[in-house]
Order: C-alpha cells, then structure tokens, then sequence
C-alpha cells in the first residue's frame, strides 16, 4: 500500500465525544484517493476535462481504533482492482504516534461519461488514463 495523505485531525472532524466522527472516515478516504490519483495518474479536474468521471458504486469499512482531535495520521491506499470499466480501492488509516490500525476500508467505483453517469470502457475512452491506471493495480 502507498501512503496516499498524512496530515492532522481537524476539530471540526470530531464529535462530541471528542473522536473522529464515523462519517468522516468516508471523506478521509476521499480525500486520500483525489491526492493519491493526482499523484499517480492525473488530477480530477483533469479527468473531467477529458470527459471522465469516477463515481462510487459502494464503500465499506471496519473502525479498529478512534483517532481524536489534532492526532496526526496516514492514509495508506491500493488500488486493487482494476478491469478498465470498473475499479477497487482499499484503505487503511494509522494514528501515526501510536502506529495503531484505526480504519480499514473499500471503495468500488466505475468509469462513466461526465454528464449522464453512462458506464464507459477507459481503455476506449482515455487510453492513456488506461495505462496508468493498470500500472497501479496491486494484488
């Protein structure tokens, strides 16, 4: 897995219990995929020039530890699915001070025309996009 963002919890990322709340592990991870494909393929913006959305079609996960306010962490990703239609992400989110395994999660996603959600071929549509992506699958 790639670390794909590290930074600090906000303030305004926590509840009243003082813990990270659980819907913002969905952004984090978000997030973490933007700057990870911005790193290893092209930017979103990018991609939406060219025509090309990546929605989600469903994400899970599994919350080990809490992260609290101001706790500093990672995000390490894969991507490990990749058909050229359709891909996966797996994630993992440490409390880089405790190294302790806090989040672990998927997200699938496919390609479509920006605009109408029409599912769309990569590999047709944005070869190069296609190359990149299939040199980032990791079993």
């Amino acid at each position: 897995m790639l670390c794909a963002l590290r930074r600090r919890v906000r303030y305004y990322e926590t509840d009243r219990m003082g813990v990270v709340h659980y819907s913002n592990y969905l952004r984090l991870v978000e997030e973490a995929r933007l700057d990870f494909l911005a790193q290893h393929v092209a930017s979103y913006s990018a991609m939406e020039k060219q025509g090309v959305i990546i929605p989600c079609s469903s994400a899970r996960g599994d919350f080990r530890a809490f992260l609290r306010y101001d706790d500093p962490f990672s995000v390490q990703m894969a991507l490990t699915r990749f058909t050229g239609a359709r891909l996966c992400f797996a994630y993992r989110i440490f409390n880089d001070d405790t190294g302790q395994l806090c989040y672990e999660g998927t997200s699938e996603h496919f390609f479509a025309r920006d605009g109408d959600y029409f599912p769309i071929s990569l590999k047709a549509k944005a070869p190069e996009l296609y190359r990149k992506f299939q040199a980032l699958v990791q079993a």
